[in-house]
């Protein structure tokens, strides 16, 4: 079997003379050309001389050359089965269906057992930083930083606030979801329960289908702690906090990452008194200490309640009011509220799609375990996404079902680049991190040198009476390659995608130094922390090298 890559075809009408042109050729016994795919499969008798092959398509009016790697650079479509069956239909799962496509794959399905568009659209990114940003907007009257700017403070209508929120996430499902399927008449799309039945066959709603490799983007959910008590209560996760009818007086939040921290403000700033409860020693304990610290300390400073190292030991609904009895520090004492959110955590959707019946493992909270190349220990099916708890954002899961759908097709030949990956907080200062902490770079043997810069020494924050800002780089001492870059500030999750390709290229505190910024800007503070390493930037006149 010889296979072709042809050029120049526009209709199947060219794949037909491309097809009789091949089969010209003397010791061809038969053709298949793929338009789609630009591409074809020569199967001939004896020693055939490839240049006769092109040269004849050459002839016939188009392009033709040898593919050069093992694996063809197209999917060829397999008859009778689904070339790619997803189970799951938010980010990782479109994302991967629209890879499919490209490569050449002609029948792609998705099952999707709840609302099209996955966690982030329905209840994750989108409508958490839908609410963020119209708390931002309330709470900006009161709290410009500004002494010669006084505003009146405004209202606020909180039923209003959750009827937008439906409006906007049905207008992006049909824009990024609905429409998108238009576009690409080699994707169906199937509402309903789906689960694998053997190898190669599963079944979805009432019918059994067959398929040549399948992806799973079934996504998470939040984990619920077994804390006494809690099954007795009514409390909200990130699932349903959005549907809110009335706003809490005094919001209780179990868990101080991102969730916690991101809806605790966005509450505290629509008028509710908010606690968090900790049981680590720190809030969003994945972050620099210097920028976490800070963190909280503003935090604190606008109002909310945080209580770290402290376990909840059980909770009871007290008539309307919750109570949350904790232990901090060998001392018991009761938190009581209106309102509870669980914000610890997720666990993966993986129960209920018969892996056990295609050998694909899990860990203990149900999570897909997946190699490099997003294959699964069934070397048919792949993960992608919140299910394999890698990094559970809406850009990883997108690009993880990319590579996944590449890899299933065509063969293990891309991997994931995880570290140039940012990530952010969305509070106020915002927290946004790309790269290595100080701490993860000496654990992966790293001697490290490491800067803070305080963004009262950025001319923008200065201006803008926002000087609570701070930047920290992590380099290697000896070749001063940048390996983290973290950053707490107003936009700072904007910010921060200026050091990705500074992580990503490998680029040194020197080449930084050596870029031009656009003055004055809050970006900018990035050149100054590297500066720093060199010399005392307070003693420098604005832009100097």
């Amino acid at each position: 079997m010889i296979r072709l890559k042809i050029t120049g075809m526009t209709c199947d009408h060219c794949a037909l003379k491309v097809k009789k042109a091949l089969e010209s050729v003397k010791g061809v016994k038969s053709a298949k050309v793929y338009f789609s795919q630009g591409c074809a499969e020569v199967e001939v008798e004896g020693n055939v001389d490839v240049n006769a092959l092109v040269e004849a398509v050459r002839l016939s009016g188009y392009g033709a050359e040898p593919f050069h790697k093992e694996a063809p650079e197209v999917y060829i479509p397999k008859e009778n089965v689904y070339d790619l069956f997803i189970l799951g239909g938010g980010s990782a799962g479109f994302a991967g269906a629209i890879k499919a496509v490209e490569l050449g794959a002609e029948k792609i399905l998705i099952a999707e057992k709840n609302i099209i568009g996955g966690t982030c659209l329905n209840r994750g990114c989108i409508p958490s930083k839908y609410f963020i940003e119209t708390a931002n907007m309330f709470y900006t009257p009161r709290s410009n930083s500004i002494p010669s700017v006084r505003l009146e403070n405004g209202t606020l209508d909180f039923k209003k606030v959750i009827e937008l929120k439906e409006g906007l996430l049905e207008e992006l499902r049909n824009e990024k979801y609905r429409n998108v399927l238009k576009a690409y008449p080699q994707i169906e799309y199937v509402e309903g329960d789906a689960k694998f039945l053997s190898e190669g066959k599963a079944s979805v709603g009432n019918r059994e289908i067959s398929f040549h490799k399948a992806i799973i983007s079934s996504g998470s959910r939040p984990f619920i702690p077994p804390i006494r008590g809690i099954e007795s209560v009514s409390y909200f996760t990130s699932d349903n906090i959005f549907d809110l009818e009335e706003l809490p007086d005094h919001l209780l939040i179990i868990g101080g990452g991102a969730i916690g921290l991101e809806l605790g403000q966005a509450f505290l700033r629509f008028g509710s008194k908010v606690s968090i409860v900790e049981m680590l020693p720190e809030i969003a304990m994945g972050e620099e200490p210097e920028l976490r610290d800070k963190l909280r300390r503003l935090l604190e400073k606008e109002g909310m309640n945080i209580y770290t190292s402290t376990i909840v030991e059980s909770i009871a609904q007290e008539g309307k009011n919750i109570k949350l009895t904790v232990v901090k520090g060998g001392k018991k004492f009761d938190l009581i509220g209106t309102h509870l959110l669980i914000a610890t955590g997720r666990r993966a959707n993986t129960e209920s799609l018969g892996l056990n019946k295609v050998g694909v493992q899990v860990d203990n909270r149900g999570f897909i375990k997946v190699n490099e190349f997003m294959q699964t220990t069934n070397p048919h099916i792949y993960g992608a996404g919140d299910c394999i708890n890698r990094m559970l954002l809406v850009t990883v899961a997108a690009f993880e079902g990319g590579i996944a759908a590449e890899n299933a097709l065509l063969g293990n030949r891309k991997k994931m680049d995880y570290l140039s990956v940012p990530h952010a907080i969305f509070t106020d200062p915002e927290l946004g991190s790309v790269g290595l902490t100080e701490e993860k770079a000496r654990k992966q043997g790293y001697i490290v040198d490491t800067r803070v810069l305080s963004f009262s020494k950025v001319p923008r924050a200065i201006i803008s009476f926002r000087t609570e800002g701070l930047v920290k780089i992590v380099a290697d001492r000896e070749t001063h390659k940048v390996l983290g870059v973290h950053i707490l500030s107003p936009h700072g999750a904007e910010i921060i995608h200026r050091a990705v390709p500074i992580v990503k290229l490998g680029l040194r505190l020197e080449d930084i130094v050596d870029m031009v910024d656009v003055y004055p800007t809050l970006s900018e503070s990035i050149k100054l922390c590297a500066q720093t390493f060199f010399k005392d930037v307070s003693k420098l006149s604005c832009c100097a090298q």
